[in-house]
C-alpha cells in the first residue's frame, strides 16, 4: 500500500484570474506554496495592473482595442478584448487538464472576458470550473445587473460554477472586519479549494479519485458546490463536513438535488472504517435524488496541517427543487463483490444494499483477480 503513495505529476491545473479582482486573487495565490502542477495566469485589459502582478504568466488582452487602459467598466469591451486576443488565450490553455477561472463580476474585463475564455476551454475539451465574486449591493444596481448577466453567459460553457457574495462577507465576518482582510478571506476560500483539488488529483491514495471521475462529476449541468472542511480529530468529522457544505460566502449550498458528488477525505493518519462509513452515510442522507452518482476518495498525507480534511464537489444542482435533508432511506455502498481478502474489512456491506460507484483501487483489484 505504501507504494501507492506517489505523485501523478503529469496533471496540469491552470488557474486564470481575469480582470482586476481576478489578478488580485492570483497575486495572493502566488504567495502560497502551490504544487508545481498549478499554473497561475493573470489576464487583464489594464497593463498597469499586470505590471504589478506577481505571477509569471501575464496576458494583456485587447491591446489594439484599449491601448492597455482597461475596459472602462464595460463588459462589451471586455468581451471584444478577449476575442482580439483569442490566439494568445488558446496558447496558455493548451495542455491543461483542469482550468479554473476566477473573476469579480460587475465590471468590464472580468464580466466580459470570462465567459469567452470559458467557451474556449469548452471547445478545447478541457474541464472548466468558474469561481465568481458578486459586487456589494452598495456598488449600484447597474454593476449587479452586469454581474447577473455575466453569470447567465457563463452557465453554458462552464461545467461547474460557484458565486461568492461580497455582501455575505459583511454578514459572515461582521461589519468591523477590515476591507482587505475581508477580501483575503474570500481569496482563502479559493486557495483552500485549489489546494485540496491538487491533493485529490495529483496524489495517489488508498481510494483514488482520478481525472475521469472528476470529469464525469462536473459534467452534470446546473449549479455547483465546492467546499473544504477541516477537523483536528476524527470526532469532528461531521463539523468538517458542515464547513465544506456551508461556505459563509455562498448563498445556496443545498446538495439535495445534486446529480453528481465527489467526497474526498485527506487524512494525517489512518482513519477508522466507521468514520469513513458514517461520513458517506451522512452525505447520502442529504441527497434526495436516488440517481445521484457519489464517488469517494481517501488520501493519506502525514504532512497535513490538521487531522482530517474533506473536499466536496457537487454538480447538477437544481436549487429551485432543493429540499432539506430527509431521514435515511438509502445507503451509499461502493461494491457488492470485492476480492476475497477485502470481504472481512467491508463486512458492513449488506446483501441487498445498492451502490453508486466502485472505487478505482477495488475495480483494479477485481480486474486482476478475475472477479
Amino acid at each position: 500500500m505504501k507504494e501507492l503513495i506517489n505523485t501523478r505529476s503529469e496533471l496540469l491545473i491552470t488557474v486564470i484570474g481575469v480582470g482586476g479582482c481576478g489578478c488580485n486573487t492570483m497575486n495572493m495565490l502566488s504567495e502560497n506554496a502551490l504544487a508545481n502542477c498549478v499554473r497561475l495566469v493573470a489576464v487583464n485589459t489594464d497593463i498597469a495592473v499586470l505590471n504589478h502582478s506577481t505571477v509569471e504568466t501575464k496576458i494583456l488582452i485587447g491591446e489594439s482595442l484599449t491601448n492597455g487602459y482597461g475596459a472602462g467598466a464595460n463588459p462589451a469591451v471586455g468581451l471584444q478584448a478577449a476575442q482580439e486576443s483569442e490566439e494568445a488565450l488558446k496558447g496558455i490553455l493548451q495542455g491543461s487538464d483542469i482550468v479554473i477561472i476566477t473573476a469579480g463580476f460587475g465590471g468590464g474585463t472580468g464580466t466580459g472576458a470570462s465567459p469567452f475564455i470559458a467557451e474556449l476551454v469548452k471547445e478545447m475539451g478541457i474541464n472548466c470550473i468558474v469561481v465568481v465574486t458578486l459586487p456589494f449591493e452598495s456598488e449600484s444596481q447597474m454593476r449587479m445587473n452586469y454581474a447577473l448577466e455575466g453569470i447567465e453567459n457563463i452557465k453554458e460553457p462552464a461545467q461547474a460554477y460557484i458565486t461568492l457574495s461580497n455582501d455575505l462577507l459583511i454578514e459572515g465576518l461582521g461589519e468591523s472586519v477590515g476591507l482587505f482582510s475581508a477580501f483575503k478571506h474570500s481569496n482563502d476560500v479559493l486557495n483552500n479549494l485549489l489546494t485540496s483539488l491538487v491533493v485529490m488529483m495529483t496524489q495517489s491514495g488508498f481510494i483514488n479519485v482520478d481525472i475521469e471521475d472528476f470529469s464525469r462529476i462536473i459534467s452534470y449541468q446546473g449549479e455547483s458546490v465546492l467546499g473544504v472542511g477541516k477537523a483536528d480529530s476524527e470526532e469532528q468529522v461531521f463539523e468538517a463536513l458542515e464547513q465544506a457544505l456551508n461556505n459563509p460566502l455562498v448563498d445556496r449550498t443545498n446538495i439535495a438535488t445534486a446529480q453528481g458528488v465527489i467526497i474526498h477525505i485527506c487524512c494525517k493518519s489512518e482513519p477508522k472504517i466507521s468514520t469513513y462509513n458514517s461520513l458517506l452515510k451522512e452525505v447520502n442522507r442529504r441527497i434526495s435524488n436516488n440517481q445521484t452518482l457519489v464517488i469517494a476518495g481517501v488520501t493519506l498525507d502525514p504532512d497535513l496541517s490538521c487531522e482530517l480534511e474533506i473536499l466536496i464537489v457537487a454538480s447538477g444542482i437544481d436549487n429551485k427543487q432543493a429540499k432539506e435533508p430527509q431521514p435515511i432511506t438509502k445507503e451509499i455502498i461502493y461494491t457488492k463483490k470485492t476480492v476475497d481478502y477485502l470481504d472481512e474489512e467491508l463486512s458492513f456491506i449488506g446483501e441487498n444494499e445498492v451502490f453508486t460507484d466502485i472505487p478505482t483501487i477495488i475495480r483494479n483489484m477485481q480486474a486482476n483477480s478475475g472477479h
